[in-house]
């Protein structure tokens, strides 16, 4: 199955429109249909293909999760999770079978991936899953009374449980998440062959008596690093010294909490966690301090294992640059007009997988991830993209492709080139970003699909 696939849904005509899809997709930067298509028979076919009851979003992650699964083996292997909103301010009153945005606003509804990235390197090897949140019976209540199942924040131990489904060829895999993710159910039930790696937002009680907080505060400082804060709202990229302290600690199961799940089973009253407290000092004058409670399940006795899990942890940035490219930074996922909720949850995973696959090249783009060109290319498509290449590099040594062919970022140098970059590199040359990537991608798709037409009628000539 080729990379600009979506599935098969058991049938390749369908198999065919949904490359067409995403292919298009990665190009035009829309999630306007009517855009999408390049004449009225394409939109017809796209919103038939959305409207296929055979077509499914469960079918496209499956095979998103496929690929990732390949490229997996051997590898520690980051499952990085958040969740997004997708609102729809100005669209009321064309949208039909859409739920609520986080503060009851607006229609709109939720996006949870599954990111796999590289411990190692920070690469992207693929998109896990996605789980849709669409509260079409409003936001729920009553917490203390359901079971941890019928909860939206079981999304966290159900993206754990599919990351160590489809990821079983991993050498290790480490959930990696946000505030959200402090949940004890997801302590007490992760995966046996998951480790967890989260911040923590609660006060939570510990066997010893204490609250973690005031535990943390307590424990005395192991060293010091600098390391780089992303830009958050008016904020500016920065700088910031922080102190590191670290603990074995036993969290208690919350009073009032169930201790028996939907299925029966019973939730051990503690469970034995490690924590990192990464603590700014000195902040600059108005900024926020940083301030991290990391709690994971990897063993932390030494200060070189305490910065290693505050590296792992700030890879989770990649997803939210992730869900960057598929809002305001490229895909305006936001600006859909299609308004049957049905429909667009497929074109938004179509989004998905487009950013994620734009996104995997950025971080490549300079060789610094390593990543094998296998990571993002079918190797029948290598003497295409040896053509490719030859017709895009210059007569100079500054236009020619500086990467390794068996590495990602010789592929990703190719697709830049296709989008409109430069192929320059020196100091006043931008390097190529995620709307580069996808303008670079629909030209490439659309090459890789005239050489397999070409070579398909060579082969019926010969025969």
């Amino acid at each position: 199955m080729s990379e600009a696939s979506l599935g098969r849904f058991g049938d390749k005509r369908l198999e065919s429109v949904g490359g067409a899809l995403l292919a298009v997709m990665q190009g035009k930067r829309t999630l306007c249909v009517h855009r999408l298509a390049k004449d009225r028979n394409q939109t017809i076919q796209f919103g038939r293909f959305l409207a296929n009851p055979a077509v499914t979003a469960q079918e496209m992650l499956a095979n998103a999760g496929r690929l990732a699964s390949q490229r997996a083996g051997g590898r520690h292997v980051l499952a990085i999770m958040d969740t997004t909103d997708v609102r729809f301010a100005t669209h009321e009153a064309s949208k039909c079978g859409f739920g609520r945005d986080a503060n009851d606003t607006c229609p709109g509804l939720f996006l949870h991936a599954v990111l796999a990235v590289e411990a190692a390197t920070g690469g992207v090897i693929g998109l896990v899953d996605c789980a849709v949140l669409n509260r079409t019976e409003g936001k729920g209540t009553d917490h203390k009374k359901r079971a941890a199942e019928d909860k939206e924040s079981h999304r966290w131990l159900h993206g754990a449980e599919i990351a160590a489904d489809r990821l079983t060829e991993a050498e290790t895999i480490t959930m990696v998440a946000d505030r959200e993710s402090d949940i004890y159910d997801l302590f007490a039930r992760r995966p046996a062959n998951v480790h967890l790696l989260c911040r923590s937002a609660q006060p939570r009680a510990m066997t010893s008596g204490e609250l973690l907080p005031d535990h943390c505060t307590g424990l005395p400082e192991q060293g010091r690093e600098t390391i780089s804060v992303p830009p958050k709202g008016k904020q500016k990229a920065r700088q910031a010294t922080v102190a590191l302290r670290f603990d074995a600690i036993s969290l208690r199961c919350p009073a009032g909490a169930r201790l028996i799940t939907a299925g029966g089973g019973a939730q051990p009253k503690t469970v034995a966690l490690w924590v990192v407290d990464v603590r700014e000092v000195d902040p600059p004058e108005g900024a926020e301090p940083l301030h991290w409670r990391l709690l994971t399940t990897h063993a932390v006795t030494t200060l070189a294992e305490a910065r290693q899990v505050v590296a792992w942890y700030r890879m989770r940035w990649i997803i939210e640059q992730v869900f960057r490219s598929l809002k305001s930074h490229c895909l305006r996922i936001e600006d859909s007009q299609m308004e049957e909720a049905g429909c667009f949850i497929k074109l938004a995973v179509v989004a998905l997988i487009a950013a994620v696959r734009a996104m995997q090249l950025v971080l490549a783009r300079d060789g610094t991830t390593g990543q094998p060109l296998t990571d993002a290319v079918d190797p029948a498509a290598l003497p295409a993209l040896r053509q490719i290449n030859t017709s895009l590099e210059g007569r100079t040594k500054k236009l020619k492709n500086p990467h390794d062919p068996g590495q990602l970022a010789w592929f990703a140098w190719i697709v830049a080139r296709l989008g409109g970059w430069s192929g320059y590199t020196s100091s006043g040359y931008k390097p190529p970003g995620p709307k580069t990537m996808h303008h670079g991608f629909i030209r490439l798709d659309q090459i890789l699909l005239g050489w397999q037409l070409a070579n398909r009628s060579a082969d019926l000539r010969l025969r």
